[in-house]
């Protein structure tokens, strides 16, 4: 149902942008596009208010419904770009002769649709889009079969249940934190009040947190305990009047008779101001849920503690959160022993066979993803096989058992955790986290391509914009949350492991749990949002783009994790370290019209088609290939292009100045520039400054000595600046100091050839990470106060001339961690306390947490 929401909420940002820039050119067909529009709104409407009902994915004909609605959307998507291309091309045709050098794209154009085509398929989709809505909206009123009522419990919750009483069998690792959580729990102070355990489903959450339910310190330090599972069926009241009846055991026959929850909420909020009560509220799945029931729960006021359990890291991040992890492999191992050999295990007998089964056990406890439930489904499994052979074939087979609870006892509990943490995820953050399937197996996800392929997929709004955002802030917003989640796990930014950060962001890379994966495509093809296909074909890509698969029309994202792909409405091409015959990528390319994302990363090609400079709705363009690409003039065609990557490019300065959408410029390459006159590069870097839309740029090589004066309202928006080898010299911070979103800026290898560099005192107030490389000849650096307010983190890499730290770094008390790397014993003595005596600049830096000196 979300997909559906996704396609419609794509198609309505497309018919945005034609509305505005293209429709005028076109008459007579802009009313009916304009019902399309409001008929897609309407629907995108009406399924996220369904999105947020209990039941609504137990119905057979919703599910129905909603798959023939995700059909609609695509076709209207389809035809909403055809329409835009045909404006376009009337457009070009009535100013461009067929002999010029449009030619060739002209002739692929004339392959689309007629107006007069688009205006009957257009009408074909509305008639059943309204059909569709008016059969969901019936639903949605009915009461019988098919009803979105939320007043009904499903098996699915009620299998979900777990209770205090209940003994685990099979207990392995946990000790630590067992021993942790308890000695919070006793604590007589408010700071630990309130904890959570979060993970991803199958990780034992509840299990622990019934260890210390019933650990003996526990018991003998509260008065009162409680045990009650939430489940995503919240119902406050009985909620509750679970919890009192367990604290208040005396008084259950007068507590049923409540009706009124705030009544309740009051009632337990004094009972723990007199009693020293101890709840476990287990299977949180939202924050309102946490909302609603938190008046209840005197945090600060009282000796009370709370324990919850939740997949969802977000719900009480205020609180302590106690992340568990998976187990190690021993403890996997351990683990499956204890299941499949009970017996042996828990007796003194050899463990002969064990030993022998070890190699294949371990192996098993891998593909398990050392999730304690996925190895306890398996371990139940091998409990009736002993050899080595029996083993295997499990082994081999291990897909069938935990996605879809084939074989023997056909245990469908791992399959069911999983889709359960997948249908409670929001309408869009499901086709976000269903696009993480297209990357290979244990892949580290790098983020900032990731947000760029989201954008381009139209999975990321331009009406989840906050002010001053961009969309790759939404799309940060969106793994943020699904890291939250526990969907997917991340790398925090953490500039000490490379060199310098490409661009200003809070994750570097995030990768998915193998189990997860799984999950993604198999639910990915069950919606058919996203198939990934390897079609590697003897390290070489075919010549012609579009043969084999032209009429595979459904497919609208891809990747290739071979060497080539052919299909007609393709959005994301990635053609990434691939060799291409001649070094020249084909022409065909060119009638992909519909591509927003072309990546040819490290792919040996060395001339860009001029195909490639038509193309419609291109965002972003990665040339980091392998070998020295030339870029035709006639790029600048590429109007709706925000996102370029270059390396070792050939490029004229007056062709990235007509790129006017421009937000990122990767690379560019002062020695690659096609102009002979290196004074005139400052020009061009000028004009790149005055952009309101750049967001990222890094410049590798030399600049020189002109670089250009600071100007009101230059770059306003820029957030990301890497200077290579740019040979600049002159007060040239009082220029990138006025920069107002600036957040990282690196200053590598012989970029500033000064000897000195002032920070004034407004200077950088967004700054929040720093790097400073390679300056060979910087001696002094003066920071005034008031400069950087917002700085957290600071390197200080091989400036072997420095003399001192600046003075000014005393009163940035943001400033969180500094490092240094490859600088003078000398410098860091300064900085270092040695027998208890302080150095002559440990008093600029003593406020900052984190200190390594290198």
């Amino acid at each position: 149902m979300e997909i559906v929401q996704v396609a419609i909420q794509v198609g309505v940002e497309t018919l945005r942008d034609l509305l505005i820039e293209e429709v005028r050119f076109l008459s007579g067909m802009s009313d009916q596009v304009e019902e399309v529009e409001r008929d897609l709104k309407t629907i995108h409407c009406f399924l996220k208010d369904t999105d947020v009902r209990p039941n609504r994915y137990n119905s057979a004909i919703v599910r129905n419904r909603v798959a023939e609605l995700n059909d609609v959307a695509v076709r209207a998507e389809i035809v909403l770009e055809k329409y835009a291309v045909g404006i376009t091309s009337k457009r070009r045709a009535a100013k461009i002769s067929l002999k010029g050098k449009l030619q060739r794209y002209v002739c692929i154009l004339s392959k689309c649709l007629s107006m007069h085509q688009v205006g009957r398929e257009t009408e074909a989709i509305r008639s059943r889009v309204a059909e569709l809505a008016n059969s969901l909206e019936s639903m949605s009123r009915s009461t019988g079969e098919g009803s979105l009522s939320n007043t009904s419990v499903n098996n699915e919750d009620l299998w979900r249940q777990r209770f205090a009483h209940e003994v685990e069998q099979h207990f392995v690792g946990m000790e630590k934190d067992i021993e942790h959580l308890v000695s919070l729990m006793k604590l007589d102070n408010d700071e630990r009040s309130v904890i959570s355990i979060c993970g991803m489903g199958g990780l034992g959450k509840t299990t622990l947190a019934r260890k210390i339910y019933h650990h003996k310190d526990v018991q003998t330090s509260f008065e009162a305990r409680a045990w009650v599972c939430i489940t995503q069926q919240f119902q406050p009241l009985l909620v509750l009047q679970q919890i009192l009846k367990q604290i208040l055991p005396e008084e259950k026959d007068s507590i049923t008779n409540v009706k009124d929850h705030q009544e309740l909420i009051v009632k337990l909020y004094h009972v723990q101001k007199q009693k020293k009560c101890f709840v476990v509220m287990d299977d949180i799945w939202k924050m309102e849920h946490w909302e609603i029931l938190r008046p209840a729960f005197p945090i600060v006021e009282a000796n009370s503690r709370l324990l919850l359990t939740t997949r969802n890291e977000n719900i009480v991040s205020q609180q302590y959160v106690y992340k568990l992890d998976f187990l190690t492999e021993e403890q996997g191992w351990e683990l499956l022993q204890k299941i499949a050999f009970p017996k042996v295990c828990s007796s003194q007998e050899p463990k002969t066979d064990l030993a022998q089964l070890k190699d294949i056990g371990e192996r098993i406890v891998q593909k398990c993803g050392r999730l304690p439930l996925a190895i306890s489904v398996i371990g139940g499994i091998l409990r009736h096989k002993k050899t080595w052979s029996e083993w295997e074939n499990v082994s081999k087979n291990m897909d069938a058992y935990l996605k879809h609870g084939e074989g023997v006892g056909k245990d469908k509990r791992v399959a069911q955790v999983l889709d359960l943490s997948y249908n409670v995820l929001p309408y869009y953050l499901k086709p976000c986290f269903l696009y993480l399937g297209c990357f290979k197996e244990d892949e580290e996800i790098d983020t900032e391509r990731l947000y760029l392929l989201w954008m381009a997929e139209g999975l990321i709004s331009n009406e989840e914009k906050g002010r001053n955002e961009a969309l790759r802030d939404v799309a940060q917003r969106y793994l943020n949350e699904l890291a939250f989640r526990c969907m997917v796990q991340v790398r925090e930014d953490d500039i000490s492991n490379h060199k310098y950060s490409t661009v200003y962001k809070k994750f570097t890379s995030c990768r998915l749990h193998d189990l997860m994966r799984d999950l993604c495509l198999k639910k990915g093809e069950e919606e058919g949002f996203i198939k990934v296909m390897d079609l590697s074909q003897d390290g070489k890509i075919l010549s012609s783009i579009n043969t084999a698969t032209a009429n595979n029309n459904s497919i609208r994202r891809l990747a290739i994790l071979g060497d080539s792909e052919k299909i007609k409405y393709l959005k994301t091409l990635i053609l990434e370290n691939c060799l291409f015959e001649d070094g020249k990528l084909p022409s065909e390319v060119g009638k992909l019209i519909h591509l927003k994302y072309l990546s040819l990363f490290e792919s040996r090609v060395n001339e860009l088609p001029l195909s490639v400079c038509y193309l419609p709705y291109l965002q972003t363009l990665d040339l980091r290939v392998s070998s020295v690409i030339k870029l035709p003039n006639a790029i600048l065609n590429l109007k709706r292009l925000r996102h370029l990557f270059l390396d070792a490019a050939e490029v004229d300065g007056d062709v990235l100045d007509g790129l006017k959408e421009l937000e990122t410029v990767v690379g560019l390459n002062s020695h690659f520039v096609r102009i002979v006159d290196l004074p005139k590069l400052p020009n061009l870097q000028l004009k790149m400054f005055m952009s309101h839309s750049l967001i990222a740029l890094l410049i590798y090589g030399r600049i020189g000595i002109n670089f250009p004066c600071y100007q009101p309202g230059m770059c306003p928006n820029l957030v990301t600046l890497v200077l290579s080898g740019s040979e600049i010299e002159g007060d040239v911070m009082q220029v990138l100091g006025n920069f107002p979103m600036l957040k990282f800026l690196a200053l590598a290898s012989r970029t500033f050839i000064g000897t000195e560099m002032i920070y004034h005192a407004t200077a950088f107030p967004q700054l929040k990470q720093l790097f400073l490389g390679e300056l060979p000849n910087l001696k002094k650096w003066e920071v005034e106060q008031g400069a950087m307010p917002n700085l957290s983190y600071l390197v200080i890499d091989e400036c072997t001339k420095l003399e001192t730290i600046p003075d000014g770094l005393r009163f940035i008390t943001t400033l969180q961690e500094l490092e240094t790397r490859d600088m003078p014993i000398e410098f860091n003595e300064r900085l270092m306390v040695v027998n208890g005596e302080a150095g002559q600049d440990y008093h600029k830096v003593r406020h900052i947490p984190s200190i390594k000196l290198n």
